[in-house]
C-alpha cells in the first residue's frame, strides 16, 4: 500500500510541474486548450509567474512528501488542492455556464483524493 501511495503521489507531482513548466514556458500554447486568454504582455506573465510558479511548487512539495514517504509533508498540497475545489465550486454556482468546468471539479478532485489519502496513510519508515 505505501509503494502506491508514493507512486501515485508522485506521479500527481510530476503531472503538477509538467503543467506548471508548461504555463512557465508556453503559457499562450497551454492556454487555449484550456479556454484561457490572456491579452497582452501582463496577462502572460500572470500566467507564467502565477500559475507556473505556483504549480512547480505545489508539485514539488508532493514529490518531497513521494520520495521521503511521508505523509505528513502533504499538508500544504493538501491544503492548496481544497483551495482549488472550493473555487471550482464557486464558479460552477455563480458563473455562467459554470458547469462547464464539471470535468475540472473531477480531476481536481482525485487529486485530492490521492494527496489526502497519501497524508493519512503513508508513513514515513523509522
Amino acid at each position: 500500500m505505501q509503494m502506491i501511495l508514493r507512486a501515485a503521489t508522485a506521479l500527481s507531482a510530476l503531472v503538477l510541474c509538467v503543467l506548471g513548466a508548461a504555463f512557465l514556458i508556453t503559457p499562450d500554447l497551454i492556454m487555449a486548450p484550456l479556454g484561457l486568454q490572456a491579452d497582452g504582455a501582463i496577462g502572460l506573465n500572470f500566467m507564467r509567474g502565477d500559475v507556473g510558479a505556483s504549480l512547480i511548487l505545489i508539485g514539488a512539495l508532493a514529490g518531497r512528501a513521494a520520495l521521503a514517504g511521508d505523509g505528513s509533508k502533504l499538508d500544504i498540497p493538501v491544503a492548496w488542492a481544497m483551495l482549488l475545489l472550493a473555487g471550482r465550486i464557486v464558479g460552477m454556482v455563480v458563473d455562467p455556464d459554470g458547469l462547464a468546468a464539471l470535468p475540472l471539479f473531477a480531476a481536481d478532485a482525485g487529486l485530492l483524493l490521492v494527496l489526502m489519502l497519501g497524508r493519512w496513510k503513508m508513513k514515513r519508515a523509522v
